[in-house]
């Protein structure tokens, strides 16, 4: 009979392969959301909304997924992932506001779709490296989880720097502030570690 650790490694895996599926369906499905410079929650605005929030969900609970899969080698600090993933399903529930409305005039569910993405975009790097380094310890999974936490800080080390533009109080999205990419390269990124983790556990 196979191990809670192992079954929830395979359903991260599973997950993520459904999240980033789902995000390049979209892509197709939602032309009108140019991938260079509007954000990935806008997709949920679409007509195919449904299946941004589903991406949302299964992103999030990988994430929920690999914790426990990494509860042997990580505790506690693999729970601070339980933590980020709070983010991404919560913004499945809860619709932003186009990036072209002006922050002053944002809704107060947009700001608390905002702060959920936050909580995950800023969050997911120091949790992948807190966990890497708790799991180092454990000849099956090794500091290969630590050294690898190094791509999701240069990940949002570009997004952030590519939003810069949106320091600015009167700021507004446009084809000029190319935030698309980065944000969309973010989300594989970490997802890329989550399954990157599932697989030590299954090793």
């Amino acid at each position: 009979m196979a191990s809670v650790s192992t079954i929830a490694a395979v359903y991260s895996l599973g997950a993520i392969a459904l999240s980033v599926g789902l995000v390049v369906l979209l892509h197709y499905l939602e032309p009108e959301f140019d991938p260079s410079w509007r954000m990935l929650s806008e997709y949920s605005l679409g007509r195919y909304g449904v299946l941004m929030r589903v991406a949302f969900i299964a992103g999030g609970t990988s994430v929920i997924a690999v914790a426990v899969a990494l509860a042997g080698s990580a505790w506690p600090w693999d729970l601070v992932l339980v933590l980020v993933a709070i983010g991404p399903i919560g913004a499945a529930f809860i619709d932003t506001d186009l990036v072209t409305t002006p922050r002053a005039e944002m809704s107060r569910r947009s700001n608390v779709h905002a702060a959920l993405g936050s909580l995950f975009i800023l969050g997911f790097p120091a949790a992948a490296t807190a966990t890497g380094i708790a799991a180092a310890g454990d000849p099956a999974v090794g500091p290969v989880l630590a050294w690898a936490s190094a791509a999701p800080w240069i990940a949002l080390a570009w997004f952030l720097g590519s939003t810069i533009r949106y320091a600015q109080p009167d700021a507004v999205a446009s084809p000029l502030v190319r935030v698309g990419w980065p944000n969309r390269v973010s989300m594989v990124v970490y997802l890329g570690w989550v399954a990157l983790a599932a697989l030590t556990t299954l090793r």
